[in-house]
């Protein structure tokens, strides 16, 4: 048994008495466990929270724990959609600290189902409608504070200088040159969507969207650790980038379905129709240039942030990202015109 596998069935202990566990998932950040009980047919979801990524496991759990307060109040959004729910220890803590690890607890949605890749059309529709809907009730989201759980995620100004600092201090060849024209020759996106924020989920993958068992509709928005303040394309440029890194080409067809899914679900943009396909056809291209820097920013400092599974995964990584940049910016008229036409 691994060290982490020991410490999360100690750290089980917390909630239950003889606890079974198995890994979940393969996402980067989180070491995640399904948990089963003797005697009973409830699961749930064990996670060990990145204290490299998320500094604060207890406040950010706090803060996701009055979201979901919000997302269940919501009748419109939760009679379409579950919403995962936090579960306390057995002493009404939110999060336990075991190791070197914090620890908590999510329901588990049952006749749920991670869809990677995708299969079809309807499939991303469906997941964009999604992200859309919860950032149609996030525009009522009004706690009295809130603190990012990432500082300035996604800003991609912020990677860009954090990038260059590396950079320059990095030993010579430490990343492809290739890779460093490319980086530079997109510079001007930095500023391309403007500064206006609104509450966004951050990490709109169509991985964190859960599907019915049996159907190709969304049940369930998951990973809301890194809802916060944001530009509101952000959101629909990371699942349009998400979608086309499936398999590594820009489709117009996935693009359309990403903006009938998003613009349904979200059903009112609060500025021009052009503006909205302006941002829609530039977003996804930020969203690859954000992440290919940080992967690439992420490598330079040893592999802090991403896991990796050999040295270098990083930079490949943010090969495939920065391709796919480069396929969105020949696009991005194309794209606009798209959009343009979708929207009503």
């Amino acid at each position: 048994m691994t060290l982490i596998a020991t410490t999360a069935l100690q750290a089980a202990a917390a909630w239950w008495h003889g606890a079974q566990l198995s890994t979940l998932g393969n996402g980067h950040i989180h070491d995640t466990f399904l948990v089963t009980l003797a005697g009973s047919t409830e699961r749930f979801v064990l996670q060990a929270v990145n204290r490299e990524v998320f500094v604060d496991p207890y406040q950010m759990t706090t803060q996701t724990q009055a979201l979901v307060h919000h997302l269940t109040a919501d009748q419109g959004f939760a009679d379409v959609y579950s919403i995962p729910q936090l579960v306390a220890t057995v002493s009404g803590d939110l999060v336990y600290n075991c190791g070197d690890k914090t620890w908590r607890v999510w329901r588990y949605i049952e006749n749920s189902r991670v869809i990677e890749p995708f299969s079809n059309l309807q499939q991303v529709e469906s997941a964009a409608q999604a992200f859309g809907a919860l950032q149609r009730t996030l525009v009522s989201f009004n706690p009295p504070s809130w603190t990012p759980s990432i500082a300035d995620f996604l800003q991609l100004r912020r990677y860009m200088r954090e990038y260059r600092e590396q950079l320059q201090t990095a030993p010579a060849g430490a990343v492809p040159e290739v890779l460093v024209r490319l980086i530079d020759s997109h510079q001007d996106l930095v500023d391309s969507l403007g500064e206006d924020r609104c509450f966004i989920h951050g990490d709109c993958k169509i991985n964190n969207v859960l599907f019915h068992q049996r159907a190709d509709t969304a049940l369930a928005v998951i990973d809301l650790d890194t809802v916060g303040l944001g530009h509101w394309a952000w959101d629909f440029g990371d699942l349009v980038r998400s979608v086309a890194f499936s398999n590594g080409v820009v489709e117009l067809d996935q693009f359309v379905a990403c903006v009938v899914g998003f613009a349904k679900g979200r059903e009112t943009f609060a500025q021009a129709a052009a503006t909205t396909a302006l941002q829609m056809s530039l977003a996804p291209g930020y969203m690859a240039l954000t992440l290919g820097v940080r992967f690439v920013t992420d490598h330079l400092c040893g592999d802090r942030y991403f896991r990796v599974a050999a040295r270098g995964e990083n930079l490949q990584r943010a090969r495939a990202q920065l391709n796919l940049l480069e396929q969105f910016a020949n696009a991005q008229p194309t794209l606009q015109k798209a959009a343009m036409e979708h929207l009503h």
